[in-house]
Parts: C-alpha cells; structure tokens; sequence
C-alpha cells in the first residue's frame, strides 16, 4: 500500500483550508452587497426596501416608514444607520441568502448591516408563510422588518461575538419588543404569561410574546437601561419568571 508523505498531506490540507476560507469569504462579501441580485427598491430616508420583484414605491416608503419610527424608540438607532432589507421571493434566492436558516421568516447576520426576509406582499404589509398564505395578526411586515433591524442593531452595539452570546429570551425578546412598539400590551402580556397561555409558549408556537414580555418588564417595569440588559451578568430567566409571579396578586392571595 503507497504511503503519502507527510509533507504531501500538510499541503493538501493547506489547500483545503484555504479553498474553504476562499469560499466563506466570497460568501461573507455577498451577503454584505446583495444588490445586483435585486433589481428593485424603494428608500425612506436610512432605511431600504429591495425585493426580486417589482414593488410599489408608496407600499414600500409605508412599510420602511412605520418600521423607522418603531426603531426611533430605541437607544440603538441612534445617528440612523443604514439597513438594507431584501425580499428573497424566489425560493432558490432565499436557500441562498437564508442558508441554514431556509423557511424562517427573515434573517439578519451579526457582522452586516443587510437583513433577509422571505416571500412577502409589499402592497398589504404582509409576509407570506411557507402554506403560501399572508402571515395574520399584528405580525405584519413592517413587524418583521424592524425585528430583524433590531438585531442587526443589536450586533452593531456590542459587537457580533457579544450578539451571538446573548440568551435567546433577550436577543429575540429585544427584537419583537422594539418591533411590536406602542402596540405592546403589557397588561394583556402579563395576564396571559401567568394564566399560561399557549401563546406564551415559545416551544408551541414559536413566537418570542413570553421574551418581549420579560424584555418589557425589565426596561419598562424595573425600568433597566438597553445597555443594562445587554451587558453581563444577565438576569435568568427562570428568576425574572419567578419574581414576577410571586408579585402576583393572587399568589399573594393564597399566602395569608
């Protein structure tokens, strides 16, 4: 049986390496500069709309528009950067800028300030689900759009090895709380976070209400700065869940 050197080996994984780092790098630098494979987009001040298929220009300043004044709440907008979002209609488009995240709604990477959305209706502000149906309820486009922005926000403050360390309850509860904007309904949140509402379980549904609950008791309630919540030691979650329970009226109730 023929032996390869050693030497030989070395270069060969040499160049593997360096055929994988080209490769990465080449990616890296796409998703940085998606234009050329979208033809269309709309821009509102800082803020721009590009899609694969034509959109109409007032649906799109709409959409860049309520999503600009969601983010103008939050500290992290601060100086308005530039945030490209991309519609990727066609599916191989989306395989190719979603990667491992194909079928989630949108995408946002910690190190550009490009984000990535899946098939959507411009003109009703509407993402549209893998069924091929608009995504209902006030999970709206524009709602998309800023939760994504806000992590790509979010990365630009403290940094994308800081981003990716971040527990999921306050990287996505951050996002959904600065994407749902006056529209949260702390009240309403807190009523069904303690009657263990199905809504409020991410493992059932998906959905991050539970996170922009906890993220809005921390910054409204205990009234915590963003850069509080985003900097070491974080708070758990079990103990934020907990306290707020044992504020409950009701449990006090049961005590005496």
């Amino acid at each position: 049986m023929s032996r390869i050197p050693l030497r030989k080996w070395t270069l060969r994984l040499l160049r593997v390496a360096g055929a994988s780092l080209a490769i990465l790098g080449a990616y890296a630098i796409l998703l940085c500069f998606p234009d050329p494979f979208f033809a269309n987009s709309v821009r509102a001040g800082n803020l721009s709309l590009h899609s694969d298929r034509p959109i109409l220009e007032e649906a799109a300043r709409h959409v860049l528009q309520l999503s600009r004044a969601k983010l103008a709440a939050s500290p992290l907008y601060l100086g308005e950067p530039e945030i490209g979002a991309y519609i990727c209609n066609e599916h191989w488009r989306e395989r190719l800028f979603f990667n491992k995240d194909y079928g989630v709604a949108g995408v946002a990477y910690p190190f550009s300030m490009k984000i990535f959305l899946r098939e959507s209706a411009v003109q009703e502000n509407r993402i549209v689900s893998r069924r091929g149906i608009h995504v209902p309820g006030y999970r709206t486009l524009d709602f998309f759009v800023t939760h994504e922005m806000t992590h790509a926000l979010t990365s630009r403050a403290v940094g994308p090895i800081r981003m990716l360390g971040l527990p999921q309850w306050i990287r996505e509860g951050y996002a959904d709380y600065v994407a749902w904007g006056p529209g949260f309904n702390y009240a309403d949140a807190r009523r069904a976070f303690l009657d263990g509402a199905p809504g409020m379980d991410y493992r059932q549904t998906g959905l991050y209400w539970r996170f922009a609950f906890l993220v809005a008791h921390m910054l409204d309630h205990k009234h915590w700065t963003v850069e509080r919540l985003l900097t070491k030691p974080f708070p758990e979650q079990a103990e934020i869940e907990s306290e707020i329970r044992s504020n409950d009226p009701a449990n006090a109730e049961e005590k005496r």
